[in-house]
């Protein structure tokens, strides 16, 4: 195997080994293979015979100092990795505790007051109210994955892509979600999206983002996939995010269920 040197993406600071004899007499253009960052990778200089470098240095084709790699094609180094998405709700706390709180209390009250006890009610209009109050329930399955890519028109923007189950008894339409990037504890970017929308890696690329937010904000779905889900049923969903904040702030991301709907006579 010949020589190889550690190269550091300035971007995204991720590690790669990279083939000494990759690089001509001086240096070479690289691409990150996880961010697409071109940057200038130079050769060390020699500290003499017995540099680690002497071998590959004698042993190197002249090349052209603009030519470009692709850092893709070397194994690398375990660097800083896309952290899982973030429990739903997991910033909510005391607040969170006491709203729900609130709503159970309120929604206790309600209840009473239409079974009669402190007004008055029939059976009718207790069951009005039980399918009043009652909501889908549609959960994240734990098969989401985040990734960058560089567009075309506005630079590098964030993918986070997955699936949701339909939990409820009856099927469900218009499954909205809404995601989040965050720097420290603050949410600096925020994106909705429809579920059953997913574009390919080729289409994140070359479309603007005009027409990526339209696809997104489509509440059927590609071929109706978020209309009519069965329970248990899964659809597929995909959150863009662009305009983002320098890489080397960012330190998490979530993406919860934010809205859907029951069919009607479901």
């Amino acid at each position: 195997m010949g020589k190889t040197m550690i190269v550091t993406c300035e971007i995204c600071q991720t590690k790669f080994r990279l083939d000494l004899e990759r690089i001509g007499k001086s240096r070479v253009k690289v691409r990150c293979s996880r961010c697409g960052h071109v940057f200038v990778v130079e050769k060390p200089a020699e500290s003499g015979p017995s540099s680690t470098f002497a071998e590959a240095e004698a042993e190197a084709e002249a090349a052209s100092a603009s030519r470009e790699e692709t850092l893709a094609r070397v194994p690398p180094i375990a660097g800083p990795r896309i952290p899982p998405p973030r429990e739903k709700k997991s910033r909510k706390g005391l607040i969170g505790v006491l709203l729900l709180l609130a709503v159970v209390m309120i929604g206790g009250l309600y209840a009473v007051a239409r079974m009669g006890i402190l007004g008055g009610g029939d059976s009718e209009s207790r069951d009005t109210t039980s399918a009043d109050l009652e909501k889908p329930a549609v959960s994240l399955i734990n098969d989401t994955e985040a990734f960058f890519l560089q567009n075309e028109t506005v630079g590098q923007i964030f993918v986070v892509q997955g699936h949701v189950v339909n939990e409820s008894p009856r099927p469900v339409s218009f499954i909205l979600l809404e995601g989040k990037i965050y720097t420290e504890k603050e949410p600096v970017v925020t994106q909705r999206a429809y579920c059953g929308n997913v574009l390919s890696r080729q289409d994140l690329t070359r479309m603007d983002m005009t027409e990526i937010q339209n696809v997104m904000m489509n509440r059927e779905g590609a071929d109706l996939a978020n209309v009519h889900v069965p329970p248990q049923g899964r659809v597929p969903f995909m959150v863009v995010f662009h305009n983002l904040p320098d890489l080397s702030l960012l330190t998490d991301y979530s993406v919860e269920v934010v809205s859907a709907q029951f069919d009607s006579g479901g």
